[in-house]
């Protein structure tokens, strides 16, 4: 390693980008131990603090950890974003850029409905007991201080000082600003091996919504939707006010049923979450992925992957997204924002198959993007620069924490008198308590202990068929040092 005196780049960043490098390129191995901060300070001939502030930064953005007595030690950054600052649509252009054709579809929904992600509960404290909560497991918020405030406040200052502020002054593009949807483009292509275009994507304003405009390009009249039982209830409920059919394929009966359910469902739009299944957190195995986007095919039908959760990892690499291996034009993607940067900004995206652009611009010819011109500007400005990749790392890093504190203070405090059903994926667990109590009993003694876990009957289409005791349990946006207390105030108010 060397430092230049003479760079404008600080030393620390100077040396913290060229020990990232290691680690992405392997040089330094998960596990390995970094140098001594005297020892690296003395070989480089730089001060102690340029060390410290690197080692500081290199934990931050989760490439190391600081362990009491072991020093600092290198984690396993092949569950971590990709960096992509090296290369950006911005200066580089990319493969996906370079084949944007013409854009005129719109998006706007001609009626709104009220927005969610997977698991929100905000709605579940509405009329409560006003009972005091001390520890709050939801899901789907964010915790406190994870919004990249400085940074977003930055790059607006930025756009609304310059040239670029005469956007504000027009209506925006029916699909969504150009260099968002090129960003997004950019890195499906690189990270996820999604072979899409710019002008295949579509910003749009939240899941929902998403839903709620693509079912208008199908018929209500003969077009039915399956969908996994337990599921999103969110979705679930777009798609039945839209007056469609709604066909359950249950996930809880076994990969085997789940298929032939799939089957024999005659949809002709199916939505799954084959990256962490909403609620059971269950990954689609390959082989499944396949035969569903054989069935696709061969019944002319349409598969919306909702991949709300594909960021967050903590044991086993994510298998390739449907889309990636999609070849006949059958998936229609559906990724967001609102699990890593802000689900108040309400901004995801759908990627349309050639097969129904058409449709897309004919149905939607007069309408408008649902998310402000300044938002998706911010955003291209915070994936082009680099700002997206340090902001997601340091969400999986903190993530993971939380991730092996919660499922570690479960075992201790509760063993097996409880079961945990998870898969080292996404932002929730579920917790089946042994002894038959049902989902009710369990939040209202939580609930009076100053705990907040959540009843998950909603998710299933028939709520009777819902396991009893079964209770979802968040890490979203409680902080870390909270968890291993509320868990045992929650084992104490259970079991006593």
């Amino acid at each position: 390693m060397h430092l230049d005196d003479r760079s404008a780049t600080p030393l620390y960043l100077q040396l913290f980008e060229q020990i990232c490098r290691r680690i992405e390129e392997g040089d330094y191995a998960s596990g390995t131990k970094l140098p001594s901060i005297r020892g690296l300070a003395t070989d480089l001939g730089c001060a102690r603090n340029t060390v410290e502030g690197a080692y500081r930064l290199l934990v931050q953005e989760g490439y190391v950890e600081s362990r009491p007595g072991s020093g600092y030690v290198v984690q396993n950054v092949a569950y971590l974003h990709r960096n992509a600052e090296a290369e950006s649509p911005r200066r580089n252009g990319s493969a996906a850029a370079n084949r944007a054709g013409g854009e005129s579809a719109s998006n706007e929904p001609r009626e709104t409905v009220a927005e969610g992600t997977p698991g929100n509960h905000t709605s579940d404290l509405i009329g409560a007991p006003a009972s005091p909560i001390r520890y709050d497991f939801t899901y789907g918020n964010l915790e406190p201080g994870t919004f990249p405030a400085a940074a977003w406040r930055a790059i607006t200052d930025d756009i609304l000082l310059s040239v670029e502020r005469a956007g504000c002054d027009a209506y925006n593009d029916p699909f969504g600003e150009l260099r968002l949807r090129e960003a997004i483009a950019w890195r499906l292509v690189t990270q996820r091996d999604i072979d899409c275009t710019p002008r295949q994507i579509i910003v749009q304003g939240g899941t929902q919504t998403s839903v709620q405009n693509l079912l208008a390009l199908f018929d209500a009249a003969t077009d039915a939707v399956a969908m996994e039982d337990p599921g999103y209830d969110g979705v679930r409920t777009v798609v039945e006010r839209a007056h469609f059919a709604v066909v359950p394929c249950r996930v809880d009966a076994g990969l085997d049923q789940f298929l032939a359910e799939v089957e024999a469902s005659g949809a002709r739009l199916l939505y799954l979450t084959p990256s962490s299944q909403f609620p059971t957190c269950q990954a689609l195995p390959r082989e499944a992925r396949r035969r569903i986007l054989d069935w696709a095919e061969r019944t002319d039908a349409y598969i919306l992957e909702d991949d709300y959760c594909r960021d967050f990892r903590y044991r086993e690499r994510s298998l390739p997204p449907l889309a990636s291996m999609d070849e006949a034009g059958r998936v229609i993607y559906m990724g967001t924002f609102s699990k890593s940067l802000s689900p108040a900004l309400r901004i995801n995206y759908l990627v349309l198959p050639e097969g129904l652009l058409a449709r897309w611009r004919e149905l939607f010819a007069a309408s408008y993007s649902p998310v402000p011109w300044l938002n998706q500007q911010v955003l291209a400005r915070f994936m082009a620069d680099g700002s997206w990749d340090r902001h997601v790392r340091r969400v999986q890093a903190k993530n993971r924490r939380k991730y092996e504190t919660l499922t570690r203070s479960l075992q201790s405090t509760m063993g097996a008198k409880i079961e945990v059903l998870e898969n080292g994926t996404g932002l929730h667990l579920l917790v089946r308590v042994r002894d038959g109590r049902s989902q009710e009993e369990l939040v209202a003694a939580a609930r009076a202990a100053g705990v907040a876990v959540y009843p998950t009957k909603k998710y299933w289409m028939h709520p009777e068929t819902a396991p009893a005791g079964t209770v979802l349990v968040g890490f979203s946006a409680i902080p870390e040092p909270d968890i291993a207390p509320g868990i045992a105030a929650l084992a104490q108010a259970w079991f006593g």
